[in-house]
Parts: structure tokens; C-alpha cells; sequence
């Protein structure tokens, strides 16, 4: 069993901490929780039912606490992850998106259309960022990217494609005659 003893000086700080965050932050207060109960004698898994805290989270706090006292539970801050992506814009996807997986050879993938698992990836890969698959979905939206079924377009080498096609559309509109009804 994990135990901690705290003395009368510590006891009065997590007094003031547990104060100050709650109002602040639920992780740091749940932390200091953790730390009273503990102190108070109680196991890993009752502080994990106590707090709706997995007991091994409950181990992980004493266990940094006992190493190094308050300075142990000082959560590193971590950013937010739509704000990682705020400098990447319409432009920039654009590009991006305009080129096949396949061309980044980071990605390692034959595929020729984008996925978010995909672009996960070439965040992981290309930008050192780690953001889930969701918070790409909305970024995309926000820059005015949509996901939809990719549609075939079927175009042709011959230079004067469009005025034939155009063409062919005239006459068909002209005749009233459409290919599939006439069979």
C-alpha cells in the first residue's frame, strides 16, 4: 500500500492548494484529493472509487508526490489542439490536399486520395503534430474544406474536349434525344 505522511506545514499548503483549485483546475484538484486521502490512509483502489479514478491513476499521483513533493504533481501545459492547426490555412490544404498521398514519402502510402487517417499522418509526420481525427474534420470544416463521396470526372487529352462536349449537349437538347431512352 502506498502511504503518505505529511506534516503539519504540508498539510497546511494542501489545504491552500486544494482552495485555490477549486476554482481553477479539476485535474490539479483531483491530484490534491488523491494526496488527502492518501494521507488519510486510504488504498489506491478506494481513492479510485472515492474519485471515479482508475487506481493505477491514483498509484501514478502518490508515487510523483513521494518523489518530489508538490513539484511532482505540476501537470505540464498542454496546448490546444485546434490551436496547433490555427496557422495552418485554406491555402495551405489546398496545396496539400491538391497533391496524392502517395507523393509524401513519409506516409508510405499508395493510395491517391485523402483520407483522415491519412492526413493524421502527414500531421504526425511532416508537422510534429498529434491531433485527432475530429479535431482535423473541424479544422477542415472551419477553412472551408468539406468531406463528401470523391465524384469521377472524366476529362479527355483532346484540347478541344469542352467545345465537343458542349457540342454534343446542344444537339442533345435540340433533338430531345437522350442515349438512354432510346434502346
Amino acid at each position: 500500500m502506498l502511504r503518505i505522511t505529511l506534516n503539519e506545514k504540508e498539510l497546511q499548503e494542501l489545504e491552500k492548494r486544494l482552495k485555490r483549485a477549486k476554482s481553477q483546475s479539476t485535474l490539479v484538484y483531483l491530484d490534491l484529493k488523491i494526496i488527502e486521502f492518501a494521507h488519510h490512509g486510504k488504498s489506491a483502489p478506494h481513492i479510485g472509487k472515492l474519485l471515479g479514478l482508475h487506481p493505477n491513476t491514483a498509484r501514478t499521483i502518490i508515487k510523483k508526490f513521494q518523489v518530489n513533493g508538490f513539484k511532482g504533481l505540476k501537470r505540464k501545459p498542454r496546448g490546444k489542439p485546434e490551436e496547433k492547426l490555427k496557422a495552418y490555412d485554406q491555402a495551405y490544404w489546398e496545396d496539400i490536399l491538391s497533391q496524392p498521398p502517395s507523393s509524401f514519402e513519409k506516409l508510405a502510402s499508395p493510395d491517391q486520395n485523402w483520407r483522415y487517417e491519412l492526413i493524421q499522418q502527414y500531421l504526425e509526420q511532416y508537422v510534429q503534430i498529434k491531433v485527432s481525427i475530429s479535431t482535423i474534420w473541424n479544422h477542415l470544416r472551419r477553412v472551408g474544406f468539406t468531406s463528401g463521396r470523391a465524384k469521377l470526372s472524366i476529362t479527355s487529352p483532346d484540347p478541344d474536349y469542352q467545345v465537343k462536349r458542349q457540342r454534343v449537349e446542344e444537339l442533345k437538347k435540340k433533338s430531345k434525344w437522350h442515349p438512354k431512352s432510346s434502346g
